[in-house]
């Protein structure tokens, strides 16, 4: 209470407006460290209050008596000087008696004219810490949203299965967490019931047979097999002219090349073909980064991930998790994984999370991520240039954090080579 009052005395860090600090005030979360019957006090005298008054030349006053306070929210007089104390212990206004400690009107002092009542002027000083706990709170709003959608997604997958199977009890459980999911508001319980909703879709997701989905041969028949004689491999290839009164002309081509066409088609056949390959070419351009740069680039997805060199599933986890952390809504990310592949939408989503770590400030992250889908599907899209400049980033960093360690011991050797020196010097011819 005496360091708010301390601190009116110097210049605050920021002169927001009368409507801007009321927004701020309703749009706080509820992990923020004031009842509700404090916040709702303070949001009353900000109301009250001039709008000319926020100025940067005048000071936010309010003049109210205990009684005109008790009728603007209702409380008891023991409730109203319990939440004023809350709020000038937590520095949101600094209280001004009078000398025989009432409030809500002036005396005349030996020194002036003084002002008797709540200053606000010390939500200036608390609006830097303002702004951030309301981008936290959207913050966990958004990554809120985004498990619940994606609870109930799963969830419709495993009660089609399990009514197509017969069982009940996976349904029964799945509807339950789809209920509880809407009950809190902790992102560790909602990862845990997200958890278990994919547990129960492990349980009931269809196993695929390779048998259905290889081609069919056709049976050999010894009627319709011609028989042949093989081709010499020296021979080539022959073709002849169709002009038939002159002898045939047999012309070799490429009598060693065959073995050649053989390798070339034995390569193609080692790597099969993912549904993004296409896209992962015009997009990643093939840049070779391992699990390790995308932790060293990204520290929040570190603290996601389960293991310490996770593969490609993994990190599509782990991504899917951050981007609702970043402000990427759920059905944005599931468009962007069945358009560009899960893999390739987990490198964007590491891409916008390390560039907001590095303070660039994106205000939608949900409409930069569906412009970049956007832009991966026309091919316009190329996040190897970012990757790139990430890992030049993380080169310098390495190098000056490396330099700064090897100076003092560079120093030392210089040091005692000079001592060296001094000691047994050189003879000269």
């Amino acid at each position: 209470m005496l360091q708010a009052r301390d601190e009116l005395l110097d210049p605050p860090p920021a002169y927001p407006e009368k409507y801007a600090v009321l927004n701020t005030l309703r749009a706080l979360p509820r992990s923020f460290p004031l009842t509700r019957t404090a916040r709702g006090l303070l949001e009353r005298m900000v109301e009250k209050t001039r709008p000319e008054s926020w100025d940067a030349l005048e000071t936010p006053f309010i003049y109210a008596h205990n009684a005109t306070l008790m009728g603007w929210t209702g409380l008891s007089l023991s409730a109203l000087r319990r939440a004023v104390r809350e709020l000038a212990e937590a520095g949101m206004l600094v209280p001004c008696d009078g000398r025989n400690g009432q409030r809500g009107r002036r005396w005349q002092g030996q020194d002036g004219m003084s002002q008797v009542g709540f200053s606000l002027a010390s939500l200036r000083y608390r609006w830097p810490a303002l702004q951030t706990e309301l981008e936290s709170g959207r913050r966990q709003r958004a990554e809120v949203a985004f498990l619940r959608d994606a609870i109930a997604d799963l969830n419709e997958q495993v009660r089609v299965e399990a009514e197509r199977l017969g069982d009940e009890a996976t349904a029964l459980e799945a509807a339950r967490v789809m209920r509880l999911r809407r009950g809190t508001d902790l992102i560790e319980t909602l990862i845990g019931y997200h958890d278990t909703m994919k547990a129960l879709w492990a349980r009931v997701q269809p196993v695929e047979n390779p048998a259905e989905n290889s081609p069919i041969k056709p049976p050999k028949s010894a009627q319709c097999t011609p028989e042949m004689a093989p081709m010499d491999v020296q021979s080539g290839t022959h073709y002849t002219e169709r002009n038939n009164k002159k002898p045939k002309e047999v012309v070799v081509v490429a009598p060693d090349g065959r073995n050649r066409i053989e390798i070339m088609r034995r390569e193609g056949q080692v790597f099969p073909s993912e549904p993004s390959e296409g896209l992962e070419a015009s997009i990643l351009r093939g840049f070779p980064g391992t699990s390790t740069f995308f932790l060293t680039v990204c520290p929040a997805l570190r603290d996601i991930c389960a293991s310490a060199t996770p593969d490609r599933a993994q990190l599509g986890d782990a991504a899917e998790l951050l981007s609702g952390q970043i402000g990427i809504g759920y059905q944005s990310w599931k468009t962007g994984c069945i358009a560009l592949g899960r893999f390739e939408a987990a490198v964007a989503v590491i891409v916008m999370a390390t560039r907001k770590d590095q303070g660039e400030q994106i205000r939608h992250p949900d409409a930069y991520f569906r412009a970049l889908v956007e832009r991966g599907v026309r091919g316009t899209l190329h996040l190897d240039r970012s990757l790139y400049a990430l890992k030049d980033t993380l080169a310098q960093d390495v190098s000056q954090m490396s330099g700064r360690s090897a100076g003092p011991a560079l120093q030392s050797v210089l040091n005692q080579r000079m001592t060296k020196n001094r000691q047994h010097p050189v003879a000269r011819e």
